[in-house]
């Protein structure tokens, strides 16, 4: 097995906020049980399924963007004037409530091994388009996300994806926490008590 290639100094910090975010979101999911795993607090919410999958399709387009970045394909962007950029610095999750944009809306109810196995590929893949980054600065390389037009430097786009998955992560723990979820073991890393 080949050992992975050494992230630029700039990027590690993010990256290892993304691992930190990402053994909590397989902890918190990990011991649910089938009718746990399809749960819904009412009409027209997500279940825990659709929230995973979401959160799937989402590091996948993170990683998109870091390709994208790094290929510099963003290079001729100037940051519109009085735009924020967020940068490795961003140590929270940037927006409040969001529609989903069509590309991250989960679609059937997925087995959870099968997801959990996909959450890995795409985690080692956006891992692998981080290694390809051989610049000076990863704070130099800028793009906007094209569900909302904020921007984000490289670094930024790698706390992006840790912190959408944080805030996920919270809202499955509420999930959990519901009146009306059904009794069973969960993982003591949840916080929550039966």
């Amino acid at each position: 097995m080949q050992m992975p290639i050494e992230l630029h100094p700039g990027l590690r910090a993010g990256w290892a906020t993304t691992e930190r975010v990402r053994k909590e979101l397989l902890e918190t999911i990990g011991a649910l049980a089938g009718d746990q795993w399809v749960f819904r607090r009412g009409a027209g919410s997500w279940c825990i399924a659709e929230v995973v999958e979401h959160l799937l399709r989402a590091e996948i387009g993170s990683s998109k963007m870091v390709r994208k970045l790094i290929r510099g394909d963003y290079g001729s962007q100037e940051l519109p004037r009085g735009t924020t950029l967020f940068t490795a610095a961003l140590d929270q999750y940037p927006y409040g409530r969001l529609e989903a944009p069509p590309v991250l809306i989960p679609g059937p109810t997925r087995d959870r091994g099968e997801l959990e196995r996909e959450l890995g590929v795409a985690h080692g893949r956006f891992r692998s388009e981080l290694e390809r980054f051989q610049g000076a600065d990863p704070e130099a390389l800028r793009s906007p996300d094209p569900a909302t037009g904020t921007w984000f430097t490289l670094g930024g786009w790698v706390k992006l994806q840790a912190w959408h998955e944080a805030h996920h992560i919270g809202h499955i723990k509420g999930m959990l926490a519901a009146p009306g979820f059904p009794r069973g073991p969960l993982p003591p890393t949840t916080g929550v008590n039966r």
